[in-house]
């Protein structure tokens, strides 16, 4: 068995994950809200948002469903901008 790693714009591509340059990792106060990434993980006050990388590189979240973000720091501050005072809400489906 054998394994390929492309690189291409600083993301690195192997067996089907995508991994994310260290720049994309964040933990810091937004808004009076705790927003953390890394990766394709989201937090906002500790609760889960579902992240979906797009083709083009660009990020969408369960919160902005129709937005597409350049940066998962954009992201998660849109999602805090649209949640207001409300937390965000995971289902099992």
């Amino acid at each position: 068995m054998t394994s390929a790693v492309a690189v291409a714009g600083g993301v690195t591509l192997g067996w089907n994950v995508l991994v994310a340059n260290a720049d994309q990792e964040f933990d810091e106060i937004y808004d009076g809200r705790r927003i953390r990434g890394k990766a394709d993980l989201l937090f906002v006050d500790g609760d889960l948002v579902h992240v979906m990388r797009n083709g083009d590189g660009s990020y969408t979240t369960s919160i902005n469903h129709y937005e597409s973000f350049s940066s998962l720091r954009d992201a998660a501050k849109r999602a805090v901008d649209t949640l207001g005072d409300l937390r965000p809400v995971t289902h099992a489906h």
